[in-house]
């Protein structure tokens, strides 16, 4: 975790202080590696759906992480590009190259949802080695 990069977010207002809370069963590593378990059998007959579960577990698992460690971020427009930001912020700098893969999930999801576009298997299956890293980069951390 840099302290300096999360300070800055911290003073930026993008990032705010709460209460710690431990994981809940929602956001539990296995209840999410399940999803992306899920997410990958979607992969022939619905990929944009299986790119969208993807996609959460492994904002799930950066919010849970954020939670876990007494922050959140700010509410409204924007709000899970926060939470990536976080994420290279708070994260093992050595899952960089998946937590930047986060930002172009999150920009296809967006598509996905409001612009009528679909995701190909291929995305999908890219999408789900990164959200998996990050997933379990989470999972090996203490809570």
């Amino acid at each position: 975790m840099s302290g300096e990069e999360l300070q800055a977010l911290i003073e930026a207002g993008t990032v705010l202080r709460a209460e710690s809370r431990s994981r809940s069963r929602w956001t539990r590593p296995s209840r999410l590696l399940r999803h992306l378990d899920s997410a990958e059998r979607l992969a022939g007959s619905d990929p944009t759906g299986g790119f969208v579960m993807a996609y959460d577990a492994a904002r799930k698992a950066v919010t849970a992480h954020m939670r876990a460690h007494g922050f959140r971020v700010r509410k409204g427009p924007g709000e899970h590009e926060r939470t990536g930001q976080y994420a290279a912020a708070a994260l093992d700098p050595e899952i960089a190259d998946h937590l930047d893969a986060l930002g172009e999930m999150r920009r296809l999801r967006h598509q996905s949802e409001y612009g009528a576009r679909l995701i190909r298997p291929r995305e999908l299956e890219v999408a789900l080695v990164h959200a998996r890293a990050i997933v379990e980069a989470v999972e090996a951390e203490p809570a």
